[in-house]
């Protein structure tokens, strides 16, 4: 099957095995992206329902038509804050489109306070994870991917 994905957010678009978390760059939460942002604006990557946020607001989940499961992780260190710096625009069982702001963060005050400012974007559930095409859509990158 394959899946419209377009950066939730500017910055450096990596495989998630360049993440500084272990557990997402050994890929046991899915295959996927991690980005070093350079924006406080977090955009919705494909189409689809919220189907989790945590209380901390510093994950969500995004369930795809095809039910292939997306998860954001804005950050590490970011349940210490217990969502502070963070503003959700976003509620479960929301539908949502490609391109919809699902939050915002102040990008300073979580540099100061984080870990690490990686966010990866794993396709959850998936073993393989395939780029189409890219198309360079300026300042997002928009990929077609196969997900089997």
């Amino acid at each position: 099957m394959t899946i419209n994905y377009k950066a939730p957010i500017l910055g450096e678009h990596h495989d998630v095995s360049m993440t500084h978390d272990d557990t997402f760059s050994a890929y046991l939460v899915g295959k996927g992206f991690v980005i070093y942002p350079t924006d406080h604006n977090l955009y919705a990557p494909i189409d689809g329902v919220i189907s989790h946020i945590f209380p901390t607001k510093h994950a969500i989940a995004i369930k795809h038509s095809s039910g292939v499961n997306v998860l954001i992780h804005l950050g590490f260190g970011t349940v210490d804050l217990k969502g502070q710096g963070i503003t959700s625009y976003i509620k479960v069982n929301q539908e949502v489109k490609q391109g919809d702001l699902l939050l915002s963060f102040d990008f300073d005050y979580l540099k100061q306070n984080l870990q690490s400012m990686d966010i990866p974007v794993v396709f959850m559930q998936k073993e393989n994870l395939k780029i189409i095409s890219t198309i360079e859509e300026s300042p997002r990158i928009n990929l077609i991917l196969d997900v089997s």
